[in-house]
């Protein structure tokens, strides 16, 4: 009788942790997938960003001219903030479980990436309004709209460059731990925050390379952020294997500390 429920309890734990670890790959790969849609979308069905010294009918007119573009876009970046949240809430558990203790370099860095893609939902939505009926609407509020969607993306920075900083920082606090992340990780975690300074003063140029939709501001931030979610996430996946595969996983951890 004994042996019996022994046996079921080692079955039941397995399938809790099968059933851990495949979320986890999902969650971990999730971020991959999230940063895939936006690429396409920004870089290839939005028309990039519009120029910011065009007159409120420009800005209709350029609106009006590229909505089919802007609309699928919008659809696809807006299915690609839920991925990047559970990705960076996946990245915030497996950076606790590293830095140990409290863990509060961890939940700071978490709290600081997961409001980028909340933040960028919202702009989306705004993005979706100056594209829904360009003709129609106002020059001076498409404009406004244009406007207000580009630079909120934008100017949210600062806790995505703190999020990417403090993760190299338990980067290389855990680098001698089993099951690290390697130091290159960190390096990287390091300069695409320093990249993401690029869009501090969008809001002081119209045009030129530190506008909204200047080479040192709109484009420094995508080609950085992307590729460091991208590497993070193939990481994340072949450390969550490799635990899986040694039975050495640590279940316990968890965002907030027991």
């Amino acid at each position: 009788m004994e042996a019996t429920v022994s046996a079921t309890k080692a079955s039941d734990a397995t399938m809790s942790r099968d059933f851990d670890y495949r979320w986890q790959q999902v969650f971990a790969l999730s971020g991959l997938v999230g940063v895939v849609l936006c690429l396409v979308a920004w870089e290839l069905c939005f028309p990039q960003p519009p120029d910011f010294t065009m007159s409120g009918p420009q800005t209709a007119q350029f609106y009006a001219s590229h909505q089919t573009g802007m609309l699928i876009g919008i659809t696809l970046s807006s299915i690609g903030m839920p991925l990047l949240i559970a990705w960076t809430i996946q990245l915030g558990a497996m950076l606790r479980r590293l830095e140990g203790g409290s863990g509060l370099v961890a939940i700071v860095a978490t709290v600081g990436t997961v409001s980028i893609p909340i933040l960028l939902a919202f702009d989306c939505a705004v993005w979706a309004i100056a594209a829904y009926r360009p003709e129609t609407t106002s020059p001076d509020v498409t404009r406004a709209f244009s406007d207000l969607g580009w630079i909120s993306s934008m100017l949210i920075w600062p806790p995505l460059a703190a999020g990417m900083a403090l993760t190299g920082v338990i980067i290389f606090k855990s680098r001698r731990k089993s099951g690290a992340f390697p130091a290159w990780l960190g390096w990287l975690s390091y300069l695409v925050a320093v990249a993401e300074f690029g869009q501090l003063p969008i809001i002081f140029y119209k045009s030129g390379p530190f506008a909204p939709n200047g080479a040192g501001s709109w484009y420094l931030a995508v080609f950085t952020w992307g590729p460091w979610i991208i590497a993070l996430s193939i990481q994340m996946s072949r450390m969550l294997a490799q635990q899986h595969k040694l039975g050495t996983d640590d279940h316990t951890g968890a965002l907030v500390p027991g």
